[in-house]
């Protein structure tokens, strides 16, 4: 029977296992001390462990510390390196989830140094080059630019002469020095070429080595072309090639290149095959590219702000609109990943999964509040009015409309609906600028016309008089300062009358006048002579108290870049705009053109959008068009719940009397906008037509803002069309807007 495990020694099985239990315990048996430590299954455990650890300490270090620098001597080795991989920007969808901006994935045909001599270089770019073509893979260099090449016809200057010297002068370049008097520029130094054939030869010969003097051609000049133009991109970038930086050559590299590339890496050696997006307009997007914007690359004041959050020199980040100022939410954060080449340079290394590394983490999502069948039919319907006012040339139409913008937002909440500017621009092309060359003219054209100024958001960051249109906000400051009340507000209209110092007269009828006007019909009849007086009852400095508090001439605040504050009519305005203190006393005349919209009034459409809310509901919203920023897995980031309407302090009966009398305009028979009299839902409106002082040879600004329905409001519009004579001009397209919104089939 065996002896108790519990007494015994380790030795338990032993013959003799009481003595050899003493010797192992003795003091005078070290040797035999190790053995036992030796012997632990547990001390086996810690160095496996330990040796594991090592081996991943080892090859975390290489990758980290770059793997390329390790010396080695064999003729061909494998290396790893490791390379940025941009994250994918968010998506920008609208309301309905429709997606108008995003990141497509694509892959990407990278350079990096492999230690190739001249020689192998060349002829590997060439082969390169000619698979590129032959797949018919668009890659492009900036040689070209510069010196350009017609097969059969030979090399020629692609640009004027002092550009093409100040090129080949530029000590970052090129780097050639103007010839001294009387001394001839060939191949062979380092002088301004004055023909396209000898900075040709001066490349062939001499700076990249593609032939040797006196020697027979391996190539023609097409093929010495072709290495010369990848050449060039790797002189421009010397630095980040030789330190490893892949350059990019080509996008879009497709499955049947990747695959050739992949399987004969030893025959390309140096090329990389990676991943990368591209930013991605839909069709849809260019009518909303104000809203939207566009992305590009980073400029230097940008990288400046930006580089303390990470950005690197060569990002793509917005430019405009929701692009530019949800920049921080959309772009994500870069990845690092390992990448594998095949080098003669007499380095070696292990080859890392490229699998491992840090993954890039998409940018978040933005989803508007534009809702994009309402913003094609403003956008249409902005465009096809313009054209129709410019093809009715009137007598008081000089058939010069040429831009407008228009707005609707939701009374409710500020959610902007539709927020159209026209012209406007495709963001796509921005993006295929370098590639496509009538892309380039296109964006030439937005970024330099400034007569149509494509660029400009005219919703947000023109600003307007705004005619007649302000009138609802005189009769506001009228009624609240206790000038009127709701039952007391007739006021005579003789037709031409002499006040204030200066001779006024009614539009309609100069001569005999409208006589008694209620507040009521002197909005629907948009009677001047009947605002002058209101005006004047109400005093300049109840109508600028009032205008501010519902929302002119102060910043909305909506979430877009550029917004323009515009100017309120009063005395301090007077003042701020001139500087002769002659010109800067308030006289009682310009109440009365302020009373009317005109003098120093200047709003934006925004202004007016959210004013004729405040109209409807008593209440300012803050206009908005970010409904909510999510994670690619779909994690609220935020969203528009802080944007919460603010009361206005106007009495019901100042609110019911204005309503009244802009569902007037609408119904009452001489209403300016008796188009919607029998409209499905009651509208609120008004018309305006805005003077520009350049009556004699322009026509007037066209202006209208309405909401609906007017006895349960929901939906508010403004809208404005440059040089569109009148008001009254420019109501179908809202019309067409409050159709599509409450789901009525379209009129002609």
């Amino acid at each position: 029977m065996a002896p108790d495990l519990k007494n015994e020694s380790y030795f338990t099985f032993d013959k003799n296992a009481q003595t050899e239990r003493f010797r192992a315990d003795s003091p005078d048996r070290p040797g035999l001390r190790v053995y036992k430590a030796l012997s632990s299954r547990f001390t086996v455990l810690a160095i496996v462990f330990i040796l594991a650890g090592a081996l991943i300490f080892y090859n975390t270090a290489a990758l980290q510390l770059n793997a390329s620098s390790v010396a080695g001597i064999a003729e061909s080795s494998g290396i790893s390196r490791q390379m940025t991989v941009h994250a994918p920007r968010g998506d920008i969808l609208d309301i309905n989830g429709i997606p108008l901006a995003y990141s497509r994935p694509v892959s990407v045909l990278y350079l990096t140094y492999a230690g190739l001599d001249n020689e192998a270089m060349n002829a590997m770019l060439l082969d390169l080059a000619q698979v590129l073509d032959g797949y018919q893979i668009e890659w492009t260099s900036k040689l070209s630019t510069y010196l350009d090449f017609t097969p059969g016809q030979g090399p020629f200057f692609a640009r004027e002469w002092e550009a093409t010297r100040f090129w080949q002068t530029d000590m970052y370049l090129l780097g050639l020095k103007e010839p001294p008097d009387g001394q001839v520029s060939d191949y062979t130094n380092d002088l301004v070429k004055s023909t396209a054939g000898d900075l040709f030869e001066y490349f062939l010969y001499n700076r990249f080595r593609i032939e040797e003097p006196g020697q027979p051609r391996r190539y023609s000049d097409e093929e010495a072309y072709s290495i010369m133009k990848l050449r060039y991109t790797l002189m421009q970038n010397n630095w980040l090639f030789t330190n490893g930086t892949p350059l990019e050559i080509a996008r879009n590299i497709s499955p049947d290149v990747i695959s050739l590339i992949n399987e004969q890496n030893f025959r390309f050696r140096g090329v990389v095959i990676g991943q990368d997006s591209t930013r991605s307009y839909a069709t849809e997007a260019s009518l909303a590219s104000h809203v939207i914007g566009y992305s590009g690359r980073i400029s230097s004041s940008q990288y400046e702000e930006l580089k303390p959050l990470g950005y690197a020199p060569d990002a793509m980040v917005g430019q405009a609109g929701i692009e530019l100022i949800a920049e921080r939410y959309l772009s994500g954060r870069d990845g690092v990943k390992p990448y594998n080449i095949w080098s003669v340079a007499n380095e070696e290394g292990t080859f890392f999964s490229e699998s491992i590394g840090k993954d890039p983490v998409p940018g978040y999502d933005v989803r508007l509040t534009l809702d994009m069948p309402l913003q094609k039919v403003a956008q249409e319907s902005l465009a096809q009015t313009i054209a129709d006012i410019r093809a009715n040339k009137t007598a008081q139409n000089f058939g010069d409309a040429n831009a407008g913008a228009v707005v609707m937002l939701d009374v409710r909440t500020g959610a902007v609906l539709a927020m159209a500017s026209y012209p406007y621009y495709d963001p796509n092309d921005f993006i295929g600028q370098l590639t496509d060359e009538s892309a380039a003219d296109r964006v030439e054209t937005y970024l330099t016309d400034n007569v149509d100024k494509p660029m400009l958001n005219r919703a947000i960051q023109e600003i307007y008089a705004p005619g007649s249109t302000f009138k609802p906000a005189t009769a506001v400051a009228a009624l609240e300062s206790g000038a009127i009340t709701p039952f007391s507000n007739t006021i005579r209209c003789v037709g031409t009358e002499s006040f204030a110092n200066w001779t006024w007269r009614c539009l309609e009828y100069p001569h005999g006048g409208h006589g008694n006007l209620t507040l009521s019909r002197g909005m629907a009849t948009s009677c001047n002579m009947y605002f002058y007086h209101l005006g004047l009852l109400a005093g300049i400095d109840a109508i600028d108290q009032w205008a501010g508090i519902l929302g002119l001439g102060e910043l909305t605040g909506i979430d877009l870049p550029g917004e323009a504050r515009g100017y309120r009519s009063g005395r301090q305005t007077k003042q701020l705009l001139r500087s002769n203190p002659a010109d800067q006393t308030w006289y009682p005349a310009d109440t009365c053109q302020t009373a009317i919209g005109q003098f120093d009034n200047s709003y934006t459409v925004i202004q007016l959008a959210t004013y004729t809310a405040a109209l409807a509901t008593g209440k300012r919203v803050t206009p908005h068009l970010i409904d909510s920023i999510t994670t690619s897995e779909g994690v609220l980031v935020k969203d528009a719940s802080d944007r919460v309407p603010v009361d206005l302090g106007l009495s019901p009966a100042t609110l019911t009397a204005v309503r009244e009398a802009m569902v007037a305009v609408t119904t009452d028979v001489e209403g300016t906008a008796r188009i919607f009299k029998d409209f499905p839902v009651p509208v609120a409106a008004k018309t305006g037509t805005a003077e520009t002082g350049f009556e004699d040879f322009s026509s007037s600004n066209g202006l209208f803002i309405a909401y609906a329905p007017a006895d349960n409001p929901e939906v508010a519009i403004a809208q404005i069309v440059e040089r569109g004579a009148w008001g009254s001009n420019t109501i179908g397209i809202a019309k067409n807007l409050f159709e599509a919104y409450f789901g009525f089939e379209t009129t002609p």
